[in-house]
Parts: C-alpha cells; sequence; structure tokens
C-alpha cells in the first residue's frame, strides 16, 4: 500500500466534565496510540534535521525521515535515516512511544566514516535491503528517535510530537469513538489534521458526535487535559472544532496536534460517555 500524504479536516472526540473532576479521571483511561486495533486511518509524513548532542562530532548531521500508514490496524512504513560526517563504528537506533514512553530498539547500522544510511520497513515496503521494523511495533506511535554510537554515546536526537526542527510534517487520522457504558448508544467520528508551515503547525482536531443526551454541558480533553466546555443541541448531537493555537499548535495546555494520542467526553460529573485513540 503506497503511502500517500492525505490533507484532511479532522474530527474528535471528548470529555464532559468538571474541570476538576475531569483532569484526574480523564489521564486515568485515556487511550493507547493507536496500534493494530485502531478502527479508522491515521498517517504521518514527515523530514526532520535531527539535532546533534554536544557529543556529535563538529561538522557532523543526521536527517530522519518517515512514512507511515495505519488502515483499520493494518500498518506499513517506512523510516528513514543518514548521517554525514560520523566516524568509523556501529551506531545504534532507538525511540521512545507516546502511548506509555517505553524506549524500543530498531537495530543498527555501520559507518565506515563516510555517509552512511539504514532504512526500517514494515512488510510490504518495496526496497528489499529495508531492516523489518520490530513485531508489533506501531511506528505511529514513535514521540522520540536516537542515534547513539557503539559506546551508547547519543549523538543525534529527534522529536516527533513537536514540529519546531521539521522540514515538513503533515498528520492525518479519521478514527471512530468508542462509546462507555454509561451511554452505550454513543456513536462519533474524531478527525486530526495538522501540518506544518514555515515552521509553525497549522491544522484541526474535531468531532462529531450522536446519541448523546440533549442539552447537556460537557467538557472535551485531549490527552486528559481540558480542552473546551461545549453543550449538546436538543437531539443529543455534538459538532466541535479545536483550532491550533499559537506556532507550536496547541488544542489544549501543553498538547499541541502532532502530540495528540487521545479525546474524551463526559458529563459534568466526571463520567466518560465517548472516548477516541490516536
Amino acid at each position: 500500500m503506497k503511502i500517500v500524504a492525505r490533507f484532511l479536516t479532522v474530527f474528535s472526540l471528548a470529555v464532559v466534565c468538571s474541570f476538576s473532576l475531569l483532569l484526574s479521571a480523564a489521564r486515568a483511561d485515556d487511550g493507547q496510540e493507536g496500534g493494530d486495533d485502531l478502527n479508522g486511518s491515521e498517517s504521518i509524513e514527515t523530514e526532520i534535521p535531527m539535532i546533534a548532542t554536544p557529543a556529535a562530532p563538529a561538522g557532523s548531521s543526521a536527517e530522519l525521515s518517515l512514512e507511515a500508514e495505519n488502515e483499520d490496524g493494518v500498518t506499513e512504513a517506512k523510516l528513514k535515516l543518514e548521517t554525514k560526517g560520523v566516524p568509523a563504528d556501529t551506531y545504534f537506533v532507538s525511540v521512545t512511544l507516546k502511548s506509555d514512553g517505553t524506549t524500543v530498539s530498531l537495530g543498527s547500522f555501520s559507518s565506515n566514516g563516510d555517509d552512511a544510511e539504514i532504512e526500517f520497513g514494515s512488510e510490504g515496503e518495496d526496497a528489499d535491503d529495508n531492516m523489518p521494523l520490530p513485531a508489533n511495533f506501531n511506528p505511529l506511535d514513535i514521540a522520540t528517535v536516537t542515534i547513539s554510537n557503539s559506546a551508547n554515546v547519543v549523538f543525534f536526537t529527534a522529536d516527533l510530537t513537536t514540529a519546531a526542527s521539521a522540514s515538513s510534517m503533515i498528520r492525518n487520522a479519521t478514527v471512530q469513538a468508542t462509546a462507555a457504558p454509561l451511554n452505550p448508544s454513543a456513536t462519533g467520528t474524531a478527525v486530526l489534521a495538522a501540518h506544518v508551515v514555515k515552521g509553525q503547525t497549522k491544522g484541526t482536531l474535531q468531532v462529531i458526535a450522536q446519541g448523546l443526551p440533549s442539552n447537556l454541558s460537557m467538557v472535551i480533553a485531549t490527552n486528559g487535559v481540558m480542552a473546551k466546555n461545549v453543550n449538546t443541541n436538543k437531539t443529543g448531537n455534538l459538532k466541535v472544532t479545536l483550532g491550533a493555537k499559537g506556532k507550536t499548535g496547541t488544542v489544549a495546555p501543553g498538547v499541541n496536534l502532532f502530540g495528540v494520542t487521545s479525546m474524551t467526553v463526559r458529563d459534568k460529573l466526571g463520567n466518560l460517555l465517548l472516548s477516541a485513540s490516536f
């Protein structure tokens, strides 16, 4: 399956509750990152100059590119790293995950002192030379990437949850929301669309929901952080758009569009009604 940059509008599900109840309860049951059970689609494409640490040799550099797509739990991806000016050695690539902060080792590559590159790919990728990604690994869950030398000294890092240093970055997701037992008839769709323009994150996070209690005050949260107070209409429908704010594109305090992993909807007592995971 070829990964195509799709520029979508975005919908997302949220949380209904008072602010104090929301911060504690929403964090307790935020969903995991997409993965094999993703009910919908998500994709990301990015090119990032990696940041050299003080330990990196003078004049050395590294570039990262990632293309990944998940369609209803079927994932295809290609992660490419290119280094210049690093001494002859074996280098190790590891990532941390947005969902739980876990560190995952992807593999290693060698440099003879010239330019070097390595590609990691999922099954179905065209290039036979790709190193396989680990089993059950979700590339859309990558938060950071590091390159270390054989002495375990980190030379380069990249953060995929922020577009601050990205040459280009596009993230799109459309997922079905899950109804909570308290309100099993509720349905909805969450959609996220983000892209970088001259170093600034643009885009929206939206949610369309039906089957909620009518004329009810609610709170939308992302990653367990309150984003907006809203009300359903007289038929129990809800449609909300959260626009990216500031240069980093935040949709809730401390949460930018490239770092969104979940949304929830709760009533004013903190009861979960709907949730969506990316």
